[in-house]
């Protein structure tokens, strides 16, 4: 007969006490950390603080996602991923928390990393449309890249090859891209003096359907005349994306939002395939030792755009141009009417391209208006009549060379998105900076983003943008955001140095808020 003394009610029960005990205190210090953060943005570190204690005390998804939120609001991307691939393996049926998770890997996280999840999705759900989506982009990898690389490799004559990666689907999007981007590729001084100094191809990533309405514009056979022109295909179910994420999200629930999970999952589908697109554009590049120029469809360039690119890549191994958005209600009737050609070529000389942002630049980005664009990617200023000054924080590498990254070309965090450069090994000797009318790439279309300005963040401006800029910060942003962009003409040099002068200082006033902000956090 046993001697062991069996352990008291109290003793039983107090474990069970405790653990009651710690996740009431965790949903109060998570309801007290959200609530902190959301009555003062400035207060993000406190409210951190608050939610990684009750990270400790309660592994509960809700906090992980709510934790993951705030990391990303201070650009504490890898500590995030930390916190929802752990949330993740406990609680891996937890909708929301899955789709916070997948996000937030094929942002920040390694290739390996994004791999190893959506393949755990998948034995936990085999029935995950998102899940199922990206690992259809995964397995085909490596296929177009080869495809893209053996179709250089097969033109390659002495000259180095110059890809142009372009994703595009939907049969409006696709016709609106040829008239658009590839119109003004089109102009005399990009594709046809290109040609000449690179063998040029173009990949379109599309459907099917978009496909057969590329080849269905007469500028497509134009473009054939100077370039090679592949297509790569996605395949019919990847391209179903809406109907599969609503048929599989639609009924959850989002408590900050009335749209259901399936939007958000849907939103983020284009994302991955626009930068499927581009690395498997770079992987081809790296294979056959290319220059890569990372494009979407709804931009314009300037005629000389290509050309200029090209040349500044004899010295660099990326170069950089800070695109901008323009209302297409006041641009598209200008644009057609002065510089579309019979035969459809839009031909946009670099000095009319800077009259064109002088003239029509949307107010909110004006410093003076007392407004801040959603996001704020820029600060603009007049000089004069026929002058503008601008410092922009969002810069796209439309030019790479990608023998000289040392990362993973997988698919991760979309190269046009600005943080891409923080990944990249480059220095920044070795990177050009576009600061005049050379390349201006133009995006000019309706979308509803150009009237929105930024909401709940109210005081100085200097505050309200360093709010945001803390989200996405690293020294090379800071290095980009100081460094003027100069359209149009002054009158006297002058009215650009007093302009520029008064431009700078408030600049850096954003950058030592911001860097205030975060501290000992702040990225190399």
């Amino acid at each position: 007969m046993s001697s062991a003394v069996k352990p008291s009610l109290r003793d039983r029960l107090l474990p069970l006490l405790g653990a009651r005990v710690s996740r009431f205190a965790a949903a109060r210090l998570l309801q007290e950390g959200g609530a902190l953060w959301s009555a003062d943005p400035q207060r993000v570190w406190e409210a951190i603080g608050k939610v990684e204690r009750a990270w400790a005390l309660d592994r509960d998804p809700e906090i992980a996602i709510q934790l993951a939120i705030l990391y990303d609001r201070v650009n504490r991307n890898d500590e995030a991923v930390v916190v929802l691939t752990e949330a993740s393996r406990m609680s891996p049926r937890h909708a929301r928390l899955r789709y916070h998770t997948a996000i937030t890997l094929l942002r920040h996280g390694t290739p390996t990393a994004v791999r190893d999840f959506f393949e755990t999705v998948l034995k936990v759900d085999a029935g995950d449309a998102f899940a199922r989506f990206i690992s259809a982009l995964l397995d085909a990898y490596d296929g177009w890249a080869r495809q893209l690389a053996e179709s250089m490799e097969s033109k390659r004559d002495g000259r180095q090859p110059f890809l142009i990666a372009v994703p595009v689907w939907g049969e409006s999007f696709a016709a609106f891209c040829m008239q658009h981007l590839c119109a003004s590729f089109l102009s005399p001084n990009n594709l046809p003096v290109l040609a000449k100094q690179h063998s040029v191809h173009i990949a379109f990533f599309t459907s099917v359907e978009a496909d057969a309405v590329l080849r269905a514009e007469p500028l497509f056979r134009r473009l054939e005349q100077h370039a090679t022109v592949d297509v790569v295909h996605y395949p019919p179910d990847v391209m179903a994306y809406k109907a599969s994420m609503e048929a599989c999200y639609g009924q959850d629930k989002v408590p900050y939002s009335k749209q259901s999970l399936a939007f958000y999952y849907e939103r983020n589908c284009k994302f991955a395939l626009m930068s499927c697109a581009h690395y498997v554009g770079l992987a081809a590049g790296r294979a056959a030792d290319a220059i890569v120029s990372c494009m979407v469809a709804d931009v314009m360039v300037n005629d000389g755009a290509l050309t200029t690119m090209a040349a500044r890549m004899a010295d660099a191994d990326a170069v950089l141009a800070h695109a901008i958005q323009m209302h297409g209600t006041d641009l598209r009737p200008l644009i057609y009417r002065q510089f579309r050609s019979a035969d459809g070529v839009l031909n946009v000389p670099p000095d009319d391209c800077g009259r064109l942002i002088v003239e029509y630049m949307p107010a909110n980005n004006l410093a003076g208006s007392g407004r801040l664009m959603d996001p704020p990617l820029r600060l603009a200023w007049r000089v004069g009549k026929h002058g503008m000054l601008v410092h922009g924080n969002h810069y796209h590498p439309y030019c790479l060379r990608p023998k000289a990254l040392d990362h993973p070309l997988r698919l991760s965090i979309d190269p046009v998105d600005s943080r891409f450069m923080d990944r990249a090994s480059l220095g920044s000797d070795r990177l050009h900076l576009v600061q005049d009318s050379s390349v201006v790439v133009l995006s000019i279309d309706d979308d509803p983003i150009l009237q929105q300005e930024r909401e709940g963040q109210g005081g100085p401006l200097v505050t309200q943008f360093a709010l945001w800029l803390l989200g996405y910060w690293s020294r090379r942003r800071g290095w980009m955001f100081r460094a003027p962009l100069r359209y149009g003409q002054a009158d006297r040099q002058e009215d650009w140095e007093g302009v520029e002068a008064e431009a700078l200082a408030l600049v850096n006033a954003i950058v030592a808020e911001t860097e205030r902000l975060g501290g000992r956090r702040t990225k190399p």
